[in-house]
Formats: C-alpha cells, structure tokens, sequence
C-alpha cells in the first residue's frame, strides 16, 4: 500500500561523517551528512555544496558560500582557515586567531552541532552559524527556519534558549544580512526576519544562527539600532561553548516528523494536545470565546454559551493586560477572586461547567504600580539603556540636569525618562553646551519615586519603556515573571494564555533569548504539558516548540485578506490555522457569522470569538442561533467533514454560506448563498468521514541507509499511531504523532506490520498492513 506522493527510500548513509584530507586545491574537502541533506565543506570549512543525497540536485545558492561555523572577535567576522576531523564526533576549526571545537552527532533524520570549546585571541564576542545560502525560494518558514520547495527541504532549528535562529542586529554588513528582507511574510502585526532562522532573499535564502557571549556587559541593539548594556551572566552561563543547532534535509511530507524527533531526542519544549504533538494536532486550532466580562459569578453562563457553540475554552480578557492587579507580579485581581486559591476555584467553577479557563498575560512589561516599581526604591534589574553621569549636583526641586555624555539619547526607544538612582524623572530636550549635555523641562519623581539629591559623578540612565508606557523587565525579572506565571498555572489549573508583549523581552537588550527564557522557562516549569494552549504576540525560533500557536488580526484592525496572509505564515511554519481575533455579538446575523466560518473552515483555522456574556444574554433566540452555527462549522472543521473543493470554494470571499444539521455532529447540509442570503445552486452533502488509512504502501528501505516514508488518514481527528501487531524493520521507529517512520535498518529481512491510527471524541480507529521490504 502505498500513497501517490509519497517519496521512495534514501540512499543516504545515516551517521555518515566525512572528512577526507585532500589537497587544498580539490573540492569537496568532507561531506557531513544531515537527514538527506549533504552538506559539503572545503579544507578551510566554507560551505561548497547543500545536495539532496538522493538526486544529486545542489540547492546551494549560486557564489553565495560562506563558512559552516565563524567568530566576531574584537568586532571583526573570523572565518577558519582550515577543518579537520580530530575524532569521529568532531570537527576541529582553525583561523588566524581562534580555533572551534564542534561535536557533530548524526542521528537518523538529522545532525547536531554544538561548539564545546573555543580558544581565541582577543575579545570573542559572538559564534556565527552559517549562513547556508539556498536557492530554495519557494515557501521560507521564516520563524521554524525550514525552507522548501515541492521536492525538498533544508532546516536549521536553535537547540538552546542562547542559540538564537537569527542574526544579530549589530552586523547587518555581514552574511548578506543587507540582502535579507524584512517582512517577506507581509505580516500586519510585525516583520519576524528580526527573530527568525530562516530569511528570504532575491536570489533564495539563509538559514542562520548565533550565540552572543556575555562573559562580560556588552551593548545589544534593539531592531531601531539603540544600544542597550546587558550582562554579564553568572559563572559560564555566558559563554559562548554550548551553541548548537540542528540541520537537516528531508522530503517535505517527512518535515513535521523530523521537527518532532528533533524536539524529543534534543530535550527541547514538547507540549501536547489530546496526548499529540501540538504541531500536528487539530486541537491545536480550536476556538476559544474571549470575554470582557468574564468574572467568576458570570463563569456558569460564559460556559453554557461556549457549550452551546461546541467550545472548549473560555478566556478572560477584561482590559488590554487580562485579569491582574498589576502586571510583572501577576495577582489576580477581584474578577478571579484576588488570589490564587480563589481562581483556582473559579478554574474549578468551569471545569464542573465543562470548559477550561484561560487568562491573558502582557509577557515583562511591567505596570508602573507594581511593586517592581512602586513603592520606592523600584527593582534595580528593570531594564534601561545608556547611561551617562552627572557633571554637576542635582538638588530635589531643580528642572534642569547636566551630564558628561548624550548617550542615553540616541534614538530607538519610547518615551523619555531616566533613571537617577531610585528616582525616575522624565525630561523635555536635550542640548549640547561645551563639555555639558543640558537636559531641561525635568518631570521629577515620575512612576511613584520621590524628588531627591543626586551628587555630582551619580549615573543617569535611560528607562526602557514598554509600548503601553509602563517598565521592561531585565533578565533577572523575566526569570521571575516566568516562575510566577507557572506558579499561578500549576496552582490554579489555568490552561491557556497569551504573551501578549512578548517583544519586550527582546526589547530589554537580550534579543529572542529574553523571549526563551520568559516562555521556555515558563514551559518547564509548568506541571501540564497536555492541553495548555499558548498564544503570542511574535513567534521566534527558539520559542516555536513551546508556543502553541499565534492568532494574530484583532478586531477593527485587521482585514480577512490580511487574515489569509497570516495564515500562509503559519503554514510556511507549521502552525495551526487562526482567523486571530474577530468579534462576535448576540444580535450579529447568520450570514455574517457563517461568512467567517467559512473562510476557517477553508483554512482549517479556528477563532478567538471576542464577546461578553452580556452581549450574548442580550442576544436572545439570535444569540443561539449564531452560537449554534458555531458549532457545526467548528464540528464539521474538526472531523474533516469538508471536501478539498469545498474548502477551496470557502477561500472565495466574494460567496456565502449556510450549513444546516441532517445528522447532530456527522451530518449537515451546505447551501451556498448570495449577498442578500439568498439560495444560489442546489445544496450539497457534507459528512464526517469513517476514518481510514489512506497510505496503501510503503516503499522499499536499504540496508544502512537511512530511511523516511509516512503513513496519513483521511481525517484531523487522529491523535496517535501505533503499531499493533508485527513490527517495524529494526533500526525504523513510527512517530505516533505524525505518522512518519524514520531510521536506518540494520537487516536485510522483510517486515509485516500493522499500524492501527486512533481518533478523538468516540470516532473509531482505523488499521492498515504492511509487507516493508528491505534490501542488502
């Protein structure tokens, strides 16, 4: 049985590493084998080939080869001069100045790279992996950092929070950074290149990391260029030996499978839903009723509205930062109780009404009254920027300060405020006079701090204001931010939020690594890795495993085509589908309601249904019908019910629809409408399939060579493959996520197997038998 499509076995060798001394005049000097992907290298350890090892094709970017691994030391890029092979397991780089250790380790599907040592001379600031430079332009997963095309893909995945898929602000000049677009996603909420491991270009594409060395305080610029002072880090925390990132090339069916070992085999972030992956499960997409009034008295009817639109979640949204006292210390305020223990109660409120809660959350912006801030003295972690001193005293009622240097006023951050000590004092203009940089129209003791004496050589900092006009935290507090939210989750049960502002973490000087720390650290130490569901504001790639998924498009700000082009972000990076935000009130009509779901329906995309439970009481007889509509299209979404030409037609935003029930959640009846509501053609069946094994063979494998194929079933409701009678050729593993079978047999003997796909809510599996054969 086999699935048209599916690709034949490899001929790759898996674990096979390469490197052959030659003369340095012959080319390749070593192959390193990732995946089916073949990476060639010269004796100096320049990239001179990307092949897919089973049709020779070189995906390599014309005249674009750049080294594998390089240094910036004393701000200049060192790149070695020679690699040789000092064991199997690793590769040695020397330059002029420095020389790189790196652990290679192959594994069936993809390769590891970690730098474990580094010797240089001169001040060692940042390890630079790549960029590799492809050819590849067709779909670039900017954030997963996977490029491909119909027949293949390259990826590159961070293995740790300081191992950034990005390239560093402070070296646009370097690895074609100036040739990398901003936004090639045309994203409305913002560019993602500034986060991303993949970049697109006018001649392909770049796969690219870097590790940053805080050994010592170093200035990071934010993406408007301002330089802000970070570190150091403790002990050798900030060093950078450790770096390490996956590389692999595999069939783009095979993508998904090879993204989940990773994840698994590497310990990074693994979060399910239903006991899947949550990048391959449909749950992963469900809508959630976002409410403005959500409290605990009004949980019962929040949860019989959510019910009666066949929804899980219901999700507090009462102002623009959810339901806290103040953000950074994150207290429930009086809608969830004031308290944990009462929230935990209302969790539990809406567990007996058959829904789970879900909050949102503003990421490390910190509100001015939180006790990081107010009462003085505030929190001396919060973020700021450049500093400069004082050249003359500065008395408690005095309007005007002198400092010895404009630094603190270089363009790139909001607002304008200081730091003096405990006191925080915003200014007007700034003017140079001789050896003085004069700073007039002082506000003095702003955000709760008191007017006091500042002496002459006391430090004056820049405050680095969140967008909302609140504090940033530091890396010290977004580590505490990230206790506390899991804190609040393990202790109430809360199972969803956003990070919302996650930007600010990046924006405190400590770029994506802010952001892993606040959400990667959040992830581990949170106790439910099944049924959380995560949403954020952007989306970097050392944050794509933890993050469930964004759902990006608000209401009032963002047109359905926009929503369209999100979604091809998210599908570029193996994301669920979301429509974002939309409105919906009790008094909407049918025809407006059904016109958005079906447009999700099209691209299996969910919603955050923004309402309040007063807008849906009001709604009366109006109010069900539109959450009942809700719910069939969602049913009819989630099983699969919908033809690939239906869906196809529910992209078409000129049409309009009405679904109405035949069968309560298996059938319905689909009558396409016009403007005015009005029947157009005959209506047309819609049914949930019977789910079937829709693979009806796999390839061959081949002794020692590493092997990829899948197996995939007519419906998104499956969660789980296993195989239930026989067993896989030794060396292969089936994925009970996504289907795909991976590995490298070590005998040449047929196998028979049985692989048996499981479904949720009731829906019975489905098996199919394999005769693999592998040859010698």
């Amino acid at each position: 049985m086999r699935q048209a499509g599916t690709l034949a076995a490899a001929v790759l060798v898996a674990a096979a590493l390469t490197l052959t001394p030659t003369p340095a005049s012959a080319a390749p000097a070593g192959n390193l084998a990732a995946g089916y992907l073949t990476i060639e290298l010269d004796p100096a350890g320049t990239v001179t080939g990307l092949r897919d090892s089973r049709t020779g094709t070189d995906y390599l970017a014309g005249g674009k080869s750049a080294s594998l691994v390089s240094l910036v030391i004393d701000g200049r890029q060192e790149r070695p001069t020679k690699v040789t092979r000092t064991r199997r397991d690793l590769l040695t780089f020397t330059g002029e100045h420095f020389t790189v250790e790196v652990r290679v380790q192959s594994k069936p599907g993809y390769t590891t790279l970690e730098a474990t040592r580094i010797e240089a001379t001169g001040d060692v600031q940042t390890l630079l992996w790549g960029p590799l430079a492809t050819s590849i332009t067709k779909t670039i997963g900017e954030t997963v950092g996977v490029v491909r095309d119909d027949a293949f893909a390259v990826g590159l995945r961070p293995l740790t929070d300081r191992t950034e898929g990005a390239w560093p602000q402070e070296y646009q000049q370097l690895g074609w950074e100036s040739e990398v677009e901003d936004n090639p996603s045309r994203l409305q909420v913002a560019p993602h290149e500034e986060w991303s491991a993949a970049g697109k270009t006018g001649w392909g594409s770049v796969l690219r990391a870097f590790t940053y060395d805080y050994t010592k305080e170093r200035d990071r610029r934010n993406l408007a260029g301002y330089p802000i002072p970070v570190g150091p880090l403790p002990g050798d925390t900030g060093s950078i030996a450790g770096s390490k990132v996956a590389l692999f090339g595999a069939s783009p069916e095979l993508t998904p499978t090879v993204l989940s070992k990773i994840a698994k085999q590497e310990g990074l972030p693994y979060p399910t839903q239903n006991g899947q992956w949550q990048k391959s499960a449909q749950a992963s997409s469900q809508s959630f009723l976002v409410l403005s009034d959500l409290r605990t008295d009004t949980i019962p009817a929040a949860a019989g509205f959510a019910k009666a639109a066949g929804i899980g979640y219901v999700y507090s949204l009462p102002n623009a930062v959810g339901p806290w006292q103040t953000t950074g210390h994150y207290q429930f305020n009086s809608s969830l109780g004031g308290g944990d223990a009462a929230a935990a109660q209302a969790v539990e409120l809406a567990r007996t009404n058959g829904v789970r809660l879900g909050v949102h959350t503003i990421s490390d912006f910190v509100s001015t009254n939180d006790r990081y801030v107010s009462p003085a003295p505030a929190d001396a972690r919060l973020a700021t920027g450049q500093r400069a001193a004082l050249t003359r005293p500065l008395a408690p009622g005095d309007t005007t300060l002198y400092l010895d240097s404009n630094a603190p006023f270089a363009p790139g951050l909001y607002n304008t405020l200081l730091r003096v000590g405990d006191e925080f004092i915003g200014y007007g203009s700034v003017q140079q006079s001789g050896n003085e940089w004069v700073v007039t129209g002082l506000r003095r003791a702003q955000w709760g701090s008191a007017a006091a004496a500042h002496a002459q050589g006391d430090r004056a900092a820049r405050v680095i204001v969140n967008s909302y006009g609140g504090a940033t935290g530091g890396v010290g507090i977004i580590d505490e931010i990230a206790t506390r939210l899991a804190t609040a989750w393990n202790g109430t049960g809360i199972l969803a939020n956003s990070y919302d502002g996650v930007e600010s973490a990046s924006e405190s000087g400590w770029g994506s690594y802010g952001q892993a720390r606040l959400v990667n650290g959040t992830y581990r130490q949170t106790d439910a890795k099944d049924g959380h569901i995560t949403e954020t504001s952007r989306m970097t790639s050392n944050t794509w495993d933890a993050l469930t998924r964004a759902s990006w498009g608000e209401v009032g700000v963002t047109t359905m085509n926009q929503v369209f082009i999100n979604n091809e972000f998210y599908r570029a990076n193996f994301l669920p589908g979301m429509l974002g935000w939309i409105s919906l009130r009790g008094s909407e009509s049918l025809l407006s309601v059904e016109g958005k779901l079906a447009r999700g329906a099209g691209l299996n995309a969910g919603a955050g249904f923004q309402t309040s439970v007063s807008s849906l009481n009001a709604g009366g007889e109006n109010g069900k019908r539109v959450l009942d509509a809700i719910k069939q299209w969602e049913t009819a979404r989630n099983l699969g019910a919908f033809t690939e030409e239906q869906k196809a037609r529910f992209r078409d935003q000129s049409t309009n629809w009405h679904l109405t029930v035949v069968e309560s959640g298996t059938k319905w009846s689909l009558q396409e409408l016009d403007a005015s509501g009005n029947a157009v053609g005959s209506p047309q069946p819609v049914a949930v399939p019977t789910p079937q094994v829709v693979t009806t063979s796999l390839p061959p494998a081949t002794l020692h060579r590493l092997y990829e194929a899948k197996v995939t079933t007519n419906t998104p409701a499956t969660v789980r493959y296993e195989v239930t009678a026989g067993a896989l050729p030794k060396g292969l593993t089936l994925n009970q996520d996504t289907g795909g079978i991976v590995g490298t047999p070590v005998r040449a003997r047929p196998a028979t197997f049985t692989i048996t796909a499981r479904s949720t809510d009731g829906r019975p599996a489905a098996q199919a038998t394999y005769d693999l054969t592998v040859h010698p």
